[in-house]
């Protein structure tokens, strides 16, 4: 069945029997693209881990398509994540950010946080030509994809992408209530597998707070001083074994690992 995510004012008091609205955009989609008819059905989410069956009630076909609907029932909504997780991905080159998103998303993540690290090749912060314009338009269309991704894989919740930040932020955050887990490719650094076991004998996830971040570098590496503040934070420097992925690749079988250790998939 067709899936929505709803932009009706006071959604979140939206009931069962109650009609509502659509924003131009959904009701285009259905309408326009999908060629709904008054009566038929689709499921609309909230974005926040609500869902419902819905029906179109009245459709006006004009220039601007507007239409109506019901929220017919409730539906329960697919059970998330008791983890916790946010990805914070450096930004990489192309259009690599925007698989790190729908991919992270289909996985489970929760949260994303752009930013960008002192070897980043792409930049927008630092770019002196608009590079404030740039980010806001960025971070626009890359929640786009999330909201997209979502409606595709099913979840009634859409995850945070957050607005561009830099490094020490990023880390700020990720250490504050939860474990950051450092992405690095030096030889000394225990595996990803290792630091969630937390010791000899004991089981992944039993210990410790299920807030997880991951974050992940750019494709030309850690500085040194990057490192050093990292570790004076409090971030964990981890692994994934002895092969060099590419940053877009490491930041999804990182957050992989992380969902099949705590169960969910």
């Amino acid at each position: 069945m067709t899936r929505v995510l709803l932009s009706t004012p006071n959604i979140e008091t939206l009931e069962t029997g109650e009609e509502f609205d659509l924003d131009s955009e959904t009701a285009k989609k259905l309408v326009r693209v999908l060629r709904l008819t008054s009566g038929e059905t689709f499921v609309g989410f909230d974005g926040r881990g609500r869902e419902w069956e819905c029906a179109l009630v009245s459709i006006e076909a004009q220039k601007k398509p507007a239409a109506r609907a019901i929220a017919l029932e409730e539906r329960p909504s697919g059970i998330e994540s008791k983890l916790h997780l946010s990805i914070a991905q450096a930004i990489p080159k192309g259009d690599k950010m925007e698989f790190v998103l729908q991919k992270g998303t289909e996985l489970g993540a929760r949260e994303f946080w752009p930013f960008e690290a002192a070897r980043s090749v792409a930049r927008v912060l630092m770019d002196e030509d608009g590079g404030g314009e740039r980010a806001t338009h960025r971070a626009e269309r890359w929640r786009r994809i999330v909201e997209g991704a979502a409606m595709q894989c099913g979840r009634a919740d859409v995850p945070v992408v957050h607005s561009i930040a830099d490094f020490s932020t990023v880390v700020g955050y990720g250490t504050s209530e939860g474990r950051c887990l450092m992405l690095d490719e030096k030889p000394d650094a225990p595996t990803l597998r290792e630091a969630l076991k937390g010791g000899e004998g004991s089981t992944p996830f039993g210990y410790g707070p299920l807030k997880f971040m991951l974050l992940i570098g750019p494709e030309g590496g850690w500085t040194n001083e990057e490192r050093e503040w990292a570790d004076r934070y409090g971030a964990e420097p981890v692994s994934l074994g002895r092969r060099v992925l590419r940053t877009e690749t490491a930041a999804l079988v990182a957050a992989t690992i992380l969902m099949w250790e705590a169960g969910e998939i």
